[in-house]
């Protein structure tokens, strides 16, 4: 995925651009370091992306520019959010929406550049569409201007990824990349999540060992982001987020609802896996959700199996024996093979795994030691259940079982697909077209 780089000259006061006083930037030396970080930026990127103001003051000096700089500039692909902008003239220029952005990212190609446009990196930053920002900080205060971000603009946190003095007059390139947002559950539990896209609001629900980074997760949150604002946030104990106890399916409740509450007060759920059973109890218990989709609930259906316990699985954790608490999770839980685990052992990834060990108890605590419980019966809201055509017999049964219990649920089959393989592009396209129903 593209990311989209804001580069500005600013003041110490946030003033970016003051009429009458154009060239307050080049007061003062920035060195060769300096001049070589806006030109490196520049052959690095892809495209450019700009507001309307601008991309017309660059479209009146860069065609009459000449150089290997300016053949850049003036052959890159140039993007212009704009409502009224009609036939550009500057070559490679090609008018969008602000909506369209996040489209923008997902094609092919180098990362997306943004200069100036102060209101469309304003808008940008509001949708969770920058991926980093590089400040030119000058030592100049201008007293007033057009600042990079006005009063009243969204709270956000930023971590800083460098800080670097440029020439001698005390210019500084400070790069700084988004940290994630947090919200408050009930209990005072700090919940993290990142944001993006724009449109009505889905939350996203993750599974076992999952945080929000998980490739997956992030895969169907760029396939929706074009439509929908997406909320996808680290459950309990994990990731970026706090964990108070002693734990109860009832917590985790609370904090998807404060996830609902943030993304103003309503919101679509998809919860993947066991994710999908805290959506299923969430809904059921009234949880402010306008639609809901789940890809296979791993409730047990077959008549004797159990899967492991909320008690054993936490008693594991509490020894010491993560490993064995995974194991025993993977074995009886996912049912994979125990030749399989022990090759799993041997990878890079097990230590991560076993991080997030002491979170298995709670995903037994959701999803129960046994089949569908009968309380998803008062889920009230238009349900979809996805399930994989080369899933097990259980999953495909569990499913199906949903779908028969819940009300106003149907089923819908995803080819090819199976339990923790499926494909992000073909459950996101299955929620677009659920979700925009």
């Amino acid at each position: 995925m593209r990311k989209i780089i804001v580069s500005e000259f600013t003041t110490l006061d946030g003033v970016i651009e003051k009429p009458g006083e154009l060239g307050w930037a080049f007061r003062f030396d920035r060195g060769e370091e300096g001049d070589a970080v806006k030109a490196d930026e520049v052959r690095s990127a892809g495209a450019l992306l700009l507001g309307r103001t601008t991309y017309e003051g660059f479209a009146q000096a860069w065609p009459r520019q000449t150089g290997d700089f300016a053949e850049k500039m003036n052959g890159m692909p140039k993007y212009v959010v704009s409502s009224t902008l009609r036939d550009p003239e500057w070559e490679n220029t090609t008018v969008i929406t602000v909506d369209e952005v996040a489209d923008l990212k997902r094609q092919p190609g180098g990362d997306i550049l943004v200069n100036g446009s102060a209101e469309l990196v304003q808008a940008l930053a509001a949708r969770g569409l920058v991926d980093e920002y590089r400040l030119m900080v000058y030592p100049l205060i201008l007293g007033g201007g057009r600042r990079l971000f006005r009063d009243g603009a969204e709270e956000a946190a930023l971590r800083l990824v460098e800080a670097r003095p440029l020439g001698d007059d005390g210019v500084v390139l400070l790069t700084y990349r988004p940290l994630h947002r947090t919200v408050t559950s009930a209990d005072g539990t700090p919940i993290a999540y990142d944001r993006t896209g724009a449109g009505p609001a889905v939350v996203l629900v993750q599974g076992a060992f999952s945080t929000r980074d998980d490739p997956t997760m992030t895969g169907i949150a760029e396939a929706l982001a074009a439509r929908f604002t997406v909320y996808n946030y680290d459950r309990r104990g994990r990731g970026g987020s706090g964990d108070i106890a002693p734990y109860a399916v009832q917590r985790e409740i609370e904090d998807l609802t404060a996830l609902i509450e943030a993304a103003g007060g309503r919101a679509m759920v998809f919860g993947g896996s066991s994710g999908g059973a805290l959506a299923l109890e969430a809904a059921a218990a009234g949880a402010p959700i306008t639609r809901l989709a789940v890809f296979e609930p791993p409730y047990a259906t077959a008549p004797g199996h159990r899967l492991p316990s909320h008690r054993e699985l936490a008693a594991l954790a509490e020894q010491g024996r993560r490993g064995d608490a995974v194991e025993l999770f993977l074995t009886r839980g996912a049912e994979m093979p125990p030749e399989a685990v022990a090759g799993m052992k041997e990878q890079p990834f097990w230590p991560g795994i076993e991080a997030v060990a002491h979170t298995l108890a709670y995903e037994a605590s959701v999803v129960g030691d046994g089949p569908v419980p009968e309380r998803v019966s008062a889920v009230s809201v238009p349900t979809l259940v996805l399930a994989g055509s080369a899933s097990s017999d259980r999953m495909k049964d569990a499913a199906r079982e949903v779908a028969g219990r819940v009300p106003d649920a149907r089923l819908e089959w995803l080819e090819g697909q199976a339990h923790g393989q499926a494909d992000p592009a073909s459950i996101g396209l299955a929620l677009e077209k659920f979700f925009s129903g």
